[in-house]
């Protein structure tokens, strides 16, 4: 709110509007994202996620169970750290410079595995190679024996707002499949980024 002059009076500010579209946007894309998470669940059983950056973690805003008995533990509203998970690698990847730089300035980089990126020296080539292939891996960062592939979803001005994941155990993971599995996340993510008004995915 601001206060109208020298009076007691108060009238509400646009930051309550923007507040507002915000929720908003987050409640269209997981709309539009079930259904297409969905769509890859039936055919793979296997856990998916949509993730959203909060601050110098991502936090999963929905989710879909695995099929299989051996899954991955997780919840919607749970928070993972950025530099370890295939989604905090998306949102980052795509991110301004300077939104950039604000958020590595921001990471500890914890050891979570013996693979887990310690460092920005080495976390930036991740996020570089990331954003030219179109898509962010974990290859055992956050657990051992745990996969998970993610790709970017744009809003209507082009900016990547969440990040959509699928997670394997490493015994029912194929790198023969990696790249029907990436291409059913472009698809889904480019249908998500179109409904969201973005019309120029471009992967």
């Amino acid at each position: 709110v601001t206060q109208e002059g020298d009076s007691d009076k108060y009238s509400l500010t646009m930051k309550l509007f923007e507040l507002g579209s915000k929720s908003l946007q987050t409640v269209d894309v997981i709309r539009y994202a079930n259904i297409q998470m969905r769509e890859i669940s039936r055919p793979t059983k296997e856990a998916l996620h949509l993730g959203a950056l909060d601050d110098d973690c991502i936090i999963y805003i929905h989710k879909i169970d695995s099929m299989y008995n051996l899954r991955m533990y997780s919840r919607i509203g749970r928070r993972n750290p950025i530099h370890t998970t295939a989604i905090g690698k998306v949102l980052l990847a795509w991110s301004e410079p300077q939104e950039l730089q604000d958020v590595l300035s921001k990471i500890t980089f914890t050891r979570s595995t013996d693979k887990t990126i310690t460092s920005v020296e080495d976390f930036i080539p991740v996020l570089e190679k990331a954003k030219e292939q179109g898509y962010a891996e974990d290859i055992e960062e956050q657990e051992e024996g745990l996969r998970c592939i993610a790709v970017p979803v744009f809003d209507r001005f082009g900016v990547v707002i969440v990040g959509l994941s699928i997670s394997f155990p490493t015994i029912r993971f194929s790198e023969e499949n990696k790249a029907n599995i990436v291409n059913m996340l472009h698809e889904a993510a480019r249908n998500i980024s179109s409904q969201m008004g973005y019309h120029d995915y471009p992967f």
